[in-house]
């Protein structure tokens, strides 16, 4: 799995350094669509220049796609991002990995955003392969069907 290394530059959690893995495929599928199905649940449109920018544009509205979602859903969201991150407690000792995340490893409020975004970055194409799935169904569901709640020629 691909992981990244990402260290705040400033703040109370400057210096830490976090691991943040790609999920595995089936876990991102199943995280993307939920998220996709909670967008549309909650009517929200994923921006077509979004899509059409690729993951950079995904990436850049990330969290403002979120804002549409319930608190449940975006904390279900959430949490599958924070579930790729883990935290080496002890940089200079290689002989001692990287453990899960807890709530003490965290003191600046910027950081988790941080986090879920460089994890969102790492998974935002399996985010995108679930809207071009789900979207299209989505969009026809709410399409009226002939005749109905139009007027008559």
């Amino acid at each position: 799995m691909k992981s990244i290394e990402w260290t705040p530059a400033e703040g109370p959690d400057a210096g830490k350094c976090f691991v943040i893995t790609r999920m595995s495929a089936f876990t991102a599928d199943r995280w993307a669509r939920n998220v996709v199905r909670a967008l549309g649940r909650a009517g929200a449109r994923t921006p077509r220049e979004a899509l059409e920018s690729g993951i950079a544009g995904l990436s850049g509205q990330s969290m403002a796609l979120f804002s549409h979602m319930s608190d449940e859903d975006c904390e279900a969201a959430f949490q599958g991002l924070l579930d790729c991150v883990k935290i080496r407690r002890d940089p200079s000792n290689p002989a001692v990995g990287p453990a899960r995340l807890i709530e003490a490893d965290i003191s600046d409020a910027a950081t988790l955003p941080a986090l879920r975004t460089e994890a969102f970055k790492l998974n935002v194409d399996f985010f995108k392969a679930a809207i071009y799935q789900i979207y299209p169904l989505i969009e026809a569901l709410r399409e009226p069907i002939m005749g109905e709640n139009q007027p008559a020629a």
